[in-house]
């Protein structure tokens, strides 16, 4: 499936009036959320899905081709969180894999919000402990990384949480090719990790907001977090895999590089002196 990536999609959030208060303070029966993917160009509803029994406040993030919501369960009396993703259904042809070597296919055809592309959705909810003051997304260079959702939670805290838990396509039992893709069985919770909080052991006082910003290495986002207090970091969601690390052994390398500088220099010289010897026979 190819993402749908546009940069004029738009994510909007509505609840029954009822529903704009505190939470609890009505019943699962009068509240409502509704939930929409609109094109911005032609003002196209490409998504709608309603969650029933349920309230605001929503936090949400949009990035790429999805975007994931954080809200209240009344029913369930949990908060929840929901992914939602969509894909270019028209680009569907192009598996063929001789159109792509000969070049017959759409792939660099312009996208244009008029042509009304067919695109499909799919989503997933999961239960979460935490409410959320803020969410964000991790950013790189090229977006080869693998994403991170960046939770700001109560307790004034960033948490990290892998954009794979919250993939529509889990299942409990996943299929080889689904397994090698990284698409992990499918629970109904979000994992909590302690070691997973960048702010380690901090708070930031009256939690906001949380703001990211590509790095000049790909493997790095710089990660900006403010209230009454300001945190700052830089943050490596698959680990710096494009740089050596700081305890690198420079001398081993330089003895490395040498040895076979030397072994290449001596190889020479034997090729050298056996041909000489094969020419005098």
């Amino acid at each position: 499936m190819y993402k749908y990536i546009s940069s004029n999609l738009l994510f909007v959030a509505t609840v029954a009036p009822k529903a704009s208060g505190e939470i609890g303070s009505v019943t699962p029966e009068e509240s409502w959320l509704v939930v929409y993917l609109i094109d911005t160009v032609t003002g196209r509803v490409l998504h709608r899905m309603t969650h029933h029994g349920s309230q605001g406040p929503v936090q949400a993030v949009l990035s790429e081709n999805w975007v994931v919501y954080h809200y209240f369960n009344l029913r369930a009396h949990r908060y929840e969180m929901s992914v939602i993703e969509i894909y270019d259904q028209s680009r569907a042809d192009n598996k063929d894999v001789w159109k792509l070597v000969v070049g017959n296919h759409n792939l660099t055809s312009p996208v244009s919000s008029y042509s009304r592309a067919e695109v499909i959705t799919k989503s997933q909810s999961y239960f979460f402990t935490h409410s959320l003051k803020a969410i964000a997304v991790t950013l790189t260079v090229k977006g080869i990384t693998s994403k991170q959702l960046l939770i700001g939670t109560i307790g004034d805290q960033v948490l990290a949480l892998d954009k794979r838990f919250l993939d529509p396509r889990r299942s409990v039992n996943p299929t080889q090719a689904e397994r090698e893709e990284g698409i992990i069985p499918l629970t109904d919770s979000l994992p909590i990790i302690p070691q997973s909080y960048i702010t380690h052991s901090l708070r930031v006082e009256g939690l906001q907001s949380i703001i990211t910003v590509a790095a000049k290495l790909e493997s790095t986002t710089l990660v900006f977090a403010h209230g009454l207090d300001l945190f700052f970091t830089h943050y490596a969601p698959s680990r710096t895999y494009d740089s050596l690390t700081e305890d690198f052994s420079y001398a081993l390398l330089l003895i490395t590089i040498v040895a076979l500088v030397a072994a290449i220099f001596v190889t020479w010289i034997l090729s050298q002196r056996k041909e000489l010897q094969d020419r005098w026979r």
